[in-house]
């Protein structure tokens, strides 16, 4: 059986084939038309599957599609995405109706999570938290050893848990304030540092920012330069991103939780802060043996969603 992964952005398409071994066979890359309507979006998509299934003749295909936005993994779904201007898009059914293939549905980071834990962590840990840290904060949960995705789909929302609830709070993206992505998410990390640069002006971080466009990276640059504004500043981002895990261990105590995506390559600096919060936690057991681990796979999320559907065609 070959299996097709599509992992669905605001800005690409990444399309990715993976045998029944779990090796990846064939990838590609398109952007996301968002100016094409829903059904012609779909339609290209499926031309590309179709003239992979050509080159995999002798093989059943199933397809898996992760897409970054609010989904309905039972009926296959697309209800709504913050950066893509489809609603209530039926992706399973016309992508099977324009290709002959099964096809699967979830959320991108749940399907990135599927990936971790099948192929960068090979089922080691049957129960895990992944969260992605990123522009904004996403995540999945897999409990013993399957993926949880609520009764409606949409669990995983970690970045929107609430762990400031002063009025003083920073507002986040989804119109909320005391967000965990309001303050370890890209845009809530660069509102910090620009407010600890106002303060420090001559430190090593306000040159970089002032000369280079703002990426987590500099944060990164400064602190292995051992600019102290850097350093506190991860501090206090690891300080947060303890309190928002540690909410997460005490509720689903997992083996492991791994973090990915772009700010997750400052952990150096702030994973310290992270554990010291676990530390002071007053229920120790759950935190005990708990791994934080990083990802270290690029593409996950795409090959994520062939290996769900790998996964899934084989349960039948």
């Amino acid at each position: 059986m070959i299996s097709i992964g599509i992992d669905i952005g605001g800005t690409f398409v990444k399309f990715f084939a993976v045998n029944d071994k779990k090796r990846i066979l064939k990838t590609d890359k398109i952007p996301t038309y968002t100016t094409l309507g829903g059904n012609a979006f779909l339609a290209q998509l499926s031309r590309i599957v179709n003239e992979w299934r050509g080159e995999f003749k002798d093989k059943s295909v199933v397809l898996g599609v992760g897409i970054a936005g609010d989904t309905d993994p039972e009926k296959g779904v697309l209800r709504w995405a913050p950066n893509i201007p489809w609603h209530n898009l039926k992706v399973a059914r016309i992508m099977k109706e324009n290709t002959g293939c099964e096809c699967y549905v979830s959320n991108d980071a749940n399907m990135a999570a599927w990936g971790v834990f099948d192929r960068e962590f090979k089922g080691k840990y049957k129960n895990m938290i992944i969260v992605t840290l990123g522009t904004g904060i996403g995540g999945g949960i897999i409990i013993n050893g399957g993926l949880y995705q609520g009764a409606d789909g949409s669990a995983g929302e970690l970045g929107h848990m609430k762990i400031d609830f002063s009025q003083e709070a920073p507002l986040c993206g989804c119109g909320q304030r005391g967000c965990l992505e309001s303050y370890a998410g890209t845009k809530g990390i660069l509102r910090m540092a620009q407010a600890a640069c106002a303060k420090y002006p001559k430190s090593v971080l306000a040159n970089l920012i002032n000369t280079e466009e703002f990426s987590v990276s500099l944060l990164s640059k400064a602190a292995a330069q051992d600019d102290e504004v850097a350093l506190n500043l991860w501090k206090e981002i690891g300080a947060y991103l303890g309190r928002g895990l540690a909410d997460m261990v005490l509720l689903l105590n997992p083996n492991a939780i791994v973090l990915a995506g772009g700010v997750s390559r400052g952990a150096k600096y702030f994973l310290p802060s992270v554990k010291e919060v676990f530390e002071k936690q007053a229920v120790k057991t759950p935190f005990k043996n708990v791994k934080i681990l990083l990802s270290k796979e690029g593409n996950i999320g795409g090959v994520g969603a062939a290996l769900y559907a790998l996964h899934k065609a084989n349960e039948k």
